[in-house]
């Protein structure tokens, strides 16, 4: 049994529209108490990386809220057509393991023609509040090698700036160049999983917001991952109750349903408070709590 019983929130991947209803979620459990604890571990996929960023770089909660429901004009991403995620949704048939999805979705992501290929990194700038790395708060972003399609948790101690890591996380195959890394190549973490929930590391509570619980393949399942962490272990997930999903509408990547929804998602974690509140109190068996 592990040492480690620090409580880890899982923030996972879900465009634009995921950043905000995460933010959302996270503002409403503030109002109720519920807070990510200094000693907290912050596991951050695509836009949950962005949200773990933000949460890290010291700017309040209720700023990070103003800044969503103030409309999020730097955000450019055009949602992905048909023929894209149908692309995407071949290249992943059949495959054995995460691993080789990943590599054929690395294959696609390598050979697109991007026009602007730093506009990733921009709008990754653009997103934070702070490029520094947090220290009070123990983020760790995930990303996928494009040629390998092995997954990568990147944290502070990398010597890799938060702004390339983040924008390598959010890097989606065809839509966005990946991003460079040292002597690799890295693009989004959800071509792993959108949530990434078995990477929640120790045996301490796990907290989890999933905008989309979409899965790449069957190691990407929610059940699969949940069961990965043990059946003794204290999981609580979050998804988009129906108030944030009429907010949201159809697609992730519209910034103009961005106000809307992080004040739906606000109302959601609200109400969520308590659920979460009970599950960072849980501890394992012969343990005591830490924060």
């Amino acid at each position: 049994m592990t040492d480690d019983v620090r409580p880890v929130w899982v923030l996972g991947g879900g465009g634009v529209a995921g950043i905000a209803w995460e933010v959302g979620i996270l503002t409403g459990l503030a109002d109720e108490g519920v807070t990510v604890a200094p000693s907290a571990v912050v596991i951050g996929t695509s836009s949950g990386a962005v949200v773990g960023a933000q949460l890290g770089s010291g700017t309040p909660l209720a700023e990070l809220f103003e800044r969503q429901r103030g409309g999020v004009a730097h955000e450019t991403s055009p949602a992905p057509g048909l023929l894209h995620l149908l692309r995407l949704a071949r290249a992943q048939l059949f495959a054995r393991s995460p691993e080789q999805a990943a590599r054929r979705l690395g294959r696609l992501a390598l050979g697109a023609r991007i026009d602007d290929p730093s506009r990733q990194r921009r709008i990754a700038e653009a997103r934070l509040p702070n490029h520094a790395w947090p220290y009070e708060v123990d983020l760790r972003i995930v990303v996928v090698d494009t040629e390998t399609g092995a997954s990568r948790t990147i944290t502070r101690h990398d010597s890799v700036p938060l702004v390339d890591a983040v924008a390598a996380s959010c890097a989606m195959p065809i839509s966005t160049a990946p991003v460079s890394i040292a002597d690799r190549r890295y693009m989004d973490g959800g071509m792993r999983s959108t949530v990434n929930l078995d990477l929640a590391p120790g045996g301490g509570p796990v907290i989890a917001l999933a905008p989309s619980t979409a899965a790449i393949g069957p190691w990407a399942r929610i059940d699969k991952q949940r069961a990965a962490l043990g059946t003794g272990r204290r999981v609580e997930l979050l998804l988009r109750d129906p108030a944030s999903k009429r907010a949201q509408g159809t697609s992730v990547m519209d910034r103009s349903v961005v106000p809307a929804l992080v004040a739906a998602a606000r109302d959601q974690g609200r109400r969520e408070a308590s659920r979460v509140a009970a599950a960072l109190a849980a501890t394992m068996p012969g343990r005591e709590a830490r924060g």
